[in-house]
């Protein structure tokens, strides 16, 4: 039986000339952009993005609802398919050519069949006893090992304190997540509260990084979310940020969308000695 809804869009994991798309669990990395965990700590797909399986070739199922609550994460998701060249198909055009259009699946039905089927593919991290607090000028040390990880060209300890000490004396600021039983944070994002003419009162987020040993735990995500309470709490009309552009950002990118940030400028820059 096809797992889809007549409602839903269909990406296959196909391009135009016949190719099967890699890497092969780029579906679930798709779907992970809006996954967020339940209240049994399970990561769990969002019910209008979701992975599925359709004649052994993986695809992501977009439900149509998402184009009207978050019209610039239904584009990206049909840009990265143009962008790879995979097909878009109806569903609806699926179940026909499954001989299914007078059987559609229910959504629950759908998502259970799923949930059984791609279980052992996608096991769900455990999430660790943490806590989100700033960290203050006297225990800056705490964010250098996870920071060395974004910025490597800071080389060492002592450089860091340096580098923090200058920034903080400008309004740089820094929230760290924090694990059970770990000394250092895990997780670090670097910002500072401005105000100028176009946006007002505002937040940049300088710095967003996870340690190695702490990925896929959603630190960053729940950073974004706590900084957009900061944002509040300090009167900040908007929060800002720039990340390179490139396949190697492209996770970050996808980071930013899932929390409702927006593409809405060209950043342009200039380098002395050019």
């Amino acid at each position: 039986m096809l797992i889809c809804n007549p409602y839903e869009i269909v990406i296959q994991g196909i391009t135009r000339n016949g190719k099967t798309f890699r890497p092969s669990d780029w579906s679930e990395r798709l779907c992970g952009i809006l996954s967020s965990f339940d209240q049994g700590h399970r990561l769990a797909y969002h019910q209008w993005v979701r992975p599925i399986l359709v004649d052994n070739v993986r695809c992501v199922a977009v439900d149509r609802k998402l184009e009207q609550i978050n019209e610039s994460m239904f584009h990206f998701l049909m840009d990265f398919a143009h962008d790879n060249d995979l097909r878009i198909v109806d569903c609806k055009a699926l179940l026909e050519e499954h001989g299914d259009s007078e059987a559609p699946v229910a959504l629950e039905d759908a998502l259970q069949q799923q949930e059984a089927q791609t279980a052992a593919e996608v096991a769900a991290p455990a999430v660790l006893a943490h806590e989100i607090r700033e960290i203050d000028a006297d225990h800056s040390k705490l964010a250098f090992a996870a920071m060395l990880r974004l910025r490597p060209h800071i080389g060492d300890a002592a450089r860091f304190a340096e580098l923090v000490a200058a920034q903080r004396a400008e309004g740089y600021r820094m929230l760290g997540v924090f694990e059970e039983g770990k000394q250092n944070a895990v997780a670090v994002c670097g910002f500072r509260i401005g105000h100028n003419f176009a946006s007002g009162r505002y937040l940049n987020i300088d710095d967003l990084v996870t340690s190695d040993d702490a990925t896929r735990q959603g630190y960053a995500g729940l950073l974004l979310e706590h900084i957009k309470t900061v944002a509040a709490a300090e009167n900040c009309r908007t929060i800002h940020t720039d990340s390179l552009v490139g396949q190697i950002r492209s996770d970050a990118h996808r980071l930013y969308l899932k929390h409702g940030f927006t593409i809405s400028c060209h950043h342009f820059s200039w380098q002395a000695g050019q």
